[in-house]
């Protein structure tokens, strides 16, 4: 059976990954866009494709694609993802689903007008852990949920190198802000957030905060872009490599039990001359010659959403955008120092 029918847009580091994950799941690449030309033509001849366009629009109305994978900036996720929608096109978006509650929810809006799904990339809902986690709670394993604490870490060298490219945040804070989400279940209705004033220039990138969910749950989410570069490598090697570490923890606590899980496993650790690695086998690890993992098992959901063969249920739209206003207020209460209430429908 022929799968269906996709264009990438947007074909950096990720973008060229997508290409060839949703190949290998069974999907047709039959068109990238990109602003970038020799970027384009590089994408295009490593994987095939031969139409190929440096904006979307003309792009869609010569291939009429069934999905549209958007891996491009984060400013520009809401222009594309409106576009491809109202073209008649599944919508694939990489995180976040947008930079405001607003557009979040015009996408969310624009899809259900044209009853096209939207599913996005939050990785994180698919690795194996975290799945399991969520099974748990959903199962009753810890009784009633009473707090979740999240914590992300990033190598210093990544902030310098992109770290400004968007505010933390919206890079970092919005994994963590997205699985506390999928494990409450319910919007945030209050945020307050500090940022550390002994990192100076670079204090967005040392953040804590503190999510109040509806239903009573309490989160803390931390991130800081200080792992020195002494650290253990986590994604040194695979089919996309950054030289540096990924360290974190999540914690679930319940009347019942706690579920805990560290974000990056020591169970594997490499004493080689290249130095000590602690290699991720979660996100997209290759597996006999094909990218395996989280983001292989996330292509194939949105793959059997886009489908009609499963429900949106790992990865409701909708709970993107909760995501969105959180992280949204999240910014605006580090810039005033003030609990702030995200913005609702």
């Amino acid at each position: 059976m022929t799968g269906p029918t996709v264009v990438i847009a947007g074909v950096g580091r990720f973008g060229a990954l997508h290409a060839r994950v949703w190949a290998e799941a069974g999907a047709r690449i039959v068109g990238l866009a990109d602003p970038d030309t020799a970027r384009l033509a590089e994408v295009a001849r490593a994987h095939g494709v031969e139409v190929t366009d440096t904006d979307l629009t003309p792009l869609l109305d010569r291939v009429r694609p069934e999905v549209v994978v958007i891996a491009s900036d984060e400013a520009s996720h809401v222009g594309l993802a409106v576009t491809a929608l109202a073209a008649g096109s599944h919508v694939f978006v990489e995180k976040p689903l947008a930079l405001s509650a607003d557009d979040a929810w015009r996408i969310a809006d624009t899809a259900a007008a044209h009853q096209r799904q939207v599913v996005v990339g939050h990785i994180s809902r698919f690795t194996a852990p975290m799945a399991r986690m969520r099974a748990g709670i959903e199962r009753g394993a810890v009784g009633t949920p009473c707090a979740l604490r999240l914590r992300r870490d990033f190598s210093r060298a990544w902030f310098l190198s992109f770290g400004d490219r968007v505010h933390p945040v919206w890079e970092s804070c919005i994994h963590d802000i997205d699985l506390a989400i999928s494990f409450a279940r319910t919007p945030v209705r209050r945020v307050v957030a500090m940022r550390s004033g002994a990192a100076g220039d670079a204090a967005p990138s040392v953040v804590s905060t503190l999510l109040e969910f509806d239903n009573g749950v309490i989160a803390t989410v931390e991130s800081a872009w200080l792992v020195p570069a002494t650290a253990p490598g986590t994604l040194d090697d695979g089919p996309l490599t950054l030289d540096g570490a990924i360290v974190g923890e999540v914690e679930v606590l319940g009347l019942d039990g706690i579920l805990k899980q560290r974000l990056v496993s020591d169970a594997l650790v490499e004493w080689t001359r290249a130095g000590v690695q602690v290699p991720d086998l979660s996100l997209w690890p290759e597996e006999d010659g094909v990218v395996g993992g989280a983001l292989r098992r996330e292509v194939g959901y949105a793959l059997a959403v886009f489908t009609g063969r499963r429900k949106p249920d790992v990865m409701p739209v909708e709970e993107a955008c909760w995501g969105v206003a959180a992280a949204e207020a999240v910014v605006e209460s580090l810039r005033t120092g003030a609990p702030v209430q995200p913005r609702r429908r």
